[in-house]
């Protein structure tokens, strides 16, 4: 039923469906606890995310596709790694530890953009990135194990892969719209996996699996991103971004319902530091940009 018909302003449908956007990415997570390699999850939820796109409109040829090629094909080698990464750190760790980690991209994201701009870092981002460090440090206490310490830095891994990834889909096209672009990555990171089905192991063992991992590319990939799309029309990226750092928290929530995984006082201290500072690095980006520009 369209927001609309409840009487709603613009706004506040945006706020609406960005919010949903971000229960839903956060729900993503939990498709790692599955008996499954994250190569058939990566495999199957970027087939199925392509799948969907496409049906929603994203298979399309317009102008300047042919001159994004190579740009495509990189990102959606990143896009395969950070997935591929990301689950894992949720096998070897818990859905915890794995998206609180993947949850300091924005740091990486500073350190590539001033990587790239031949700057240093502003004393504020170094602040906030040394409350990072300390959140991911109560997140990998040697009374937690050696899988903990792993899950982390294979999670941060994945934070790295993802600032990447968002640098160079900056480097596509801006004429092509945004449901195509996310199509043809879906796709090229389908491409890339899908060779390594032959050797990956567990893969899906009943129709439960197939089920979950067809809703992974349908719902929490390609509708979610529909759903970010329909809020970034009503309100501001940098206010989108804010709803979406809050995935870890949901995340934590489900797999503490669902799955009985335990937030512990470090977990807590964690989710306040490294969210809290994902918001202050938004914060410090929106103030870089020039007026007018979100």
């Amino acid at each position: 039923m369209p927001l609309k018909s409840l009487g709603l302003s613009s706004q506040a449908e945006g706020v609406i469906a960005i919010n949903f956007a971000a229960v839903i990415f956060g729900l993503a997570a939990l498709y790692g606890k599955l008996d499954v390699s994250p190569f058939w999850i990566v495999t199957m939820r970027s087939g199925f995310g392509a799948i969907t796109l496409a049906l929603l409109g994203g298979y399309r040829t317009q102008s300047g596709i042919g001159s994004c090629w190579g740009t495509i094909a990189v990102s959606g080698l990143l896009l395969a790694t950070h997935w591929l990464t990301f689950f894992a750190s949720v096998q070897l760790a818990g859905v915890a530890v794995a998206t609180l980690t993947f949850a300091t991209f924005p740091l990486f994201t500073v350190l590539v953009e001033a990587t790239l701009r031949r700057r240093l870092p502003r004393l504020a981002e170094v602040g906030v990135g040394c409350l990072i460090i300390v959140a991911v440090a109560l997140l990998t206490s040697p009374d937690n194990g050696q899988a903990n310490l792993t899950g982390a830095i294979v999670g941060l891994s994945s934070a790295v892969t993802y600032a990447l990834f968002w640098k160079v889909s900056q480097g596509l096209n801006r004429s092509l719209e945004p449901v195509t672009i996310s199509f043809y990555q879906n796709a090229a990171a389908f491409l890339w996996v899908i060779p390594t089905l032959i050797a990956s192991r567990p893969a899906p063992a009943s129709g439960f699996d197939w089920f979950c991992l067809a809703a992974l590319g349908i719902i929490n990939t390609a509708l979610m991103f529909q759903l970010y799309l329909y809020a970034l029309k009503r309100i501001s990226a940098t206010t989108c971004s804010g709803f979406i750092a809050l995935e870890p928290v949901y995340a934590i929530m489900f797999a503490a319902l669902l799955f009985h995984e335990p937030i512990t006082p470090w977990i807590v201290v964690s989710i306040i530091l490294i969210v809290g500072a994902s918001l202050t690095l938004l914060k410090i980006e929106r103030e870089r940009l020039p007026p007018g520009v979100e």
